[in-house]
């Protein structure tokens, strides 16, 4: 079921692209009917010309043999570069195609982590940084626009905006609900792992052997060593695949170890770390400044249901109930 919902997920992000590269191109084929008819201007028109063929011909031949992420990120990085020419010749008459590039950081927001979303956002400062330096240090000669043209311009950009944010909006809602759909099958597997354990964890078995040989000690205190000084548990889509790969080890020997840690399972011993940073900030945030939502997604958790029930799991009491716990201890000392 759970592959069954990551494949939806993965179905949900191609839709999105599909829909997004059709809005591209109709604006795209708007703007050359406006620049050959109303706004004479042939080598933009030769410009969006060249930006529609390519656009078109590469998602033609991409959309079947690369999955969505590898898609977005190519276009995150391509979007920006093709639109700085557009956005120099505009740039004494319009601030609109500056503005067109402002859904990408969303995109990112919707699509990847924290990391991936300030990184985008960076390079999307640069890039207009880099067009206004270029505008304002050469002496380049571009056509001058009436008002008039430019509203004509302006509102097609806007429109364009909107319905893509609307769509981020529709879409980032279907997927948050499959990852909430993912994380409760997760929670029935750990918990029907729980009840046919018939023996405490770290009692020898012939299915989950204790391991302390000095090898085995070693691989989790390296494992250990990327929680506790890399934090790599605030990886919202961390799993024990992506660590095994990183620690060049088998996947199910891995699981072992850390079962025999005494931890129920890989999911278990990840939100135990996710759980004790929460704490942490919450102990040393001012939460009249900072939000729960910061919080929570800055020790990894995706949504704020799946972390309720992790956390009133492991601490046995809800996040809110622990906040003012919390307050009260701070009001007595």
């Amino acid at each position: 079921m759970k592959n069954f919902y990551l494949n939806e997920i993965e179905n949900l992000k191609k839709r999105f692209i599909h829909l997004y590269i059709i809005l591209m191109c109709s604006i795209l084929t708007l703007n050359i009917i406006v620049f050959q008819f109303f706004i004479y201007n042939p080598t933009i028109v030769l410009y969006l010309l060249g930006g529609l063929f390519i656009l078109s011909y590469t998602y033609i031949l991409v959309r079947g043999k690369y999955k969505s992420d590898q898609i977005i990120h190519g276009y995150m990085i391509i979007a920006p570069l093709y639109n700085f020419y557009i956005m120099l010749t505009f740039w004494s008459n319009s601030i609109g195609n500056v503005v067109s590039l402002f859904p990408l950081p969303l995109v990112a927001y919707v699509f990847f982590q924290k990391r991936e979303t300030i990184l985008y956002s960076i390079y999307l400062v640069l890039n207009i940084l880099v067009c206004f330096l270029v505008y304002e240090y050469f002496d380049l000669q571009f056509p001058k626009y009436s008002r008039a043209e430019v509203v004509i311009s302006d509102v097609f950009l806007f429109g364009f905006n909107l319905l893509v944010i609307i769509l981020l909006l529709i879409y980032s809602n279907k997927i948050n609900k499959l990852k909430v759909l993912i994380d409760i099958e997760d929670e029935k597997l750990m918990n029907t792992s729980g009840e046919n354990t018939k023996v405490p964890v770290l009692q020898k078995t012939p299915e989950t052997p204790m391991m302390n040989d000095e090898a085995s000690e070693k691989l989790f205190q390296q494992l250990e060593d990327l929680m506790r000084n890399d934090e790599i548990f605030k990886k919202a889509n961390l799993n024990i695949s992506m660590l095994s790969t990183s620690l060049d080890v088998n996947y199910n020997y891995l699981s072992k170890i850390i079962r025999c840690k005494g931890y129920q399972n890989f999911s278990n011993y990840l939100n135990v770390y996710r759980i004790n940073y929460v704490k942490k900030l919450i102990d040393e945030s001012n939460l009249q400044k900072v939000t729960l939502m910061y919080i929570y997604t800055e020790a990894g958790f995706s949504n704020q249901a799946t972390f309720n029930r992790v956390f009133k799991q492991i601490e046995g009491i809800t996040p809110s109930e622990y906040i003012h716990k919390s307050d009260q201890i701070g009001k007595e000392n």
